[in-house]
């Protein structure tokens, strides 16, 4: 009953698409064609630039070179793209994300990208499209009480990171988490290093699956709520590594649907509930080490990291194949000494004839003889005396 309880509040705390953050007013009733930089609106089909920023129409590329300011609205752009240079930093205490695009957007560059929002629980969002970082560095501090629903980085479909240090702080109250995908998936790609701790949920692909994969690709999640969710599948591989940790009783690895598929793959998980799958946990090339005896059972209709009857809270998934355990050694019984045979008696009636007897025979014959051979000479000798 316990692990019942603890599924449907992971089940309920999972679902939050419904509430996805609203846009401003003043922004959904913007005109057409129109972008919102620092304040001041221009028009998306001239070029046109600012302080510290710059924007060609043409591309659709809003460059930031070392700027500093509100937030940024592209407006509705089939491909937009931000491309930093130098460091810059987008404040919002508004209740709009950040930087808002009705569209697909990719963020990239050599420069750095510092993100804070307090009025509202997003700080990168990408209506109706996908959101794709590349090869750049990215901070995110969120905070405050905010009752919507969202995610700092979030896109109604598919959310990708290559090649990028992504580092988020997520102090914000209420529900929603650090990277969602209402209707796609999240791709943590190779060479992404993503660092994450919040007060809600991790990675929540609300309608897709979350795959971890590629060299140098690390994902490092501490969340109250769920660090990993994917509704249809959840996708970890060698050489990417995970470790996460769920706080307050929820499941870390939740996976309502599908698979949960670890593929030579080090990773570790910690919560009150490991892991949970719809369907199964595949493990191919890695196994559970510690503890050894932790197995994957079916609890109330899912497939669950357990340890006998409980479900276990912590899971080291390293990789290689595991080792046979090594049996206890039977005591070996303390051997019964054999008797020995009682020593022969003084006396015994035993006749055998040994070479000592016969030497000793020897010496007495010898001596016999030389004692008569003395005692004959003596009596002669007195004989010719008394002649």
């Amino acid at each position: 009953m316990k692990i019942f309880k603890r599924i449907i509040s992971v089940v309920c705390a999972a679902v939050v698409a419904a509430g996805i953050c609203a846009v401003p007013a003043a922004a959904s009733e913007k005109e057409a064609d129109t972008l919102v930089v620092d304040g001041k609106t221009f028009s998306s089909t001239r070029n046109c630039k600012g302080d510290n920023w710059k924007y060609d129409a043409e591309s659709h590329t809003l460059s930031l070179n070392g700027y500093d300011g509100m937030y940024i609205d592209l407006g509705t752009q089939e491909n937009a793209v931000i491309e930093l240079i130098g460091d810059n930093k987008v404040v919002s205490h508004v209740p709009s994300p950040a930087i808002l695009v009705e569209g697909n957007l990719t963020v990239t560059g050599e420069g750095t990208l510092s993100l804070v929002v307090d009025a509202c629980h997003s700080a990168v969002c990408a209506q109706a499209g996908s959101l794709t970082i590349e090869n750049t560095k990215i901070s995110v501090k969120g905070s405050g009480e905010v009752p919507e629903s969202a995610y700092l980085l979030m896109a109604d479909n598919e959310v990708s990171m290559t090649g990028s240090d992504i580092s988020i702080e997520d102090a914000i109250t209420g529900s929603g988490g650090v990277v969602g995908a209402m209707n796609g998936d999240i791709l943590i790609n190779e060479g992404c290093k993503l660092s994450v701790d919040t007060a809600t949920k991790g990675l929540a692909a609300l309608g897709g699956s979350v795959s971890i994969l590629g060299e140098g690709t690390t994902a490092e999640i501490t969340a109250s709520e769920n660090a990993v969710y994917a509704k249809s599948g959840i996708t970890i591989e060698e050489p990417a590594r995970l470790i996460a940790e769920s706080k307050n009783a929820v499941t870390s690895v939740y996976c309502p649907e599908g698979n949960i598929v670890l593929n030579s793959v080090s990773a570790d998980i910690t919560s009150a509930s490991a892991a949970i799958a719809g369907k199964s946990i595949l493990m191919s090339g890695c196994y559970i080490k510690d503890p050894f005896d932790c197995l994957i059972a079916e609890v109330s209709d899912f497939q669950t990291v357990t340890l006998y009857d409980e479900v276990w809270g912590e899971v080291h998934i390293v990789k290689g194949i595991a080792p046979t355990p090594t049996p206890s050694p039977s005591p070996t019984p303390t051997p019964i000494p054999t008797p020995t045979d009682k020593p022969e008696e003084f006396g015994s009636t035993s006749r055998g004839i040994t070479p000592r007897m016969i030497l000793g025979g020897v010496l007495v014959v010898a001596a016999l003889t030389v004692f008569l051979a003395v005692l004959i000479k003596e009596l002669r000798s007195r004989s010719r005396y008394r002649r």
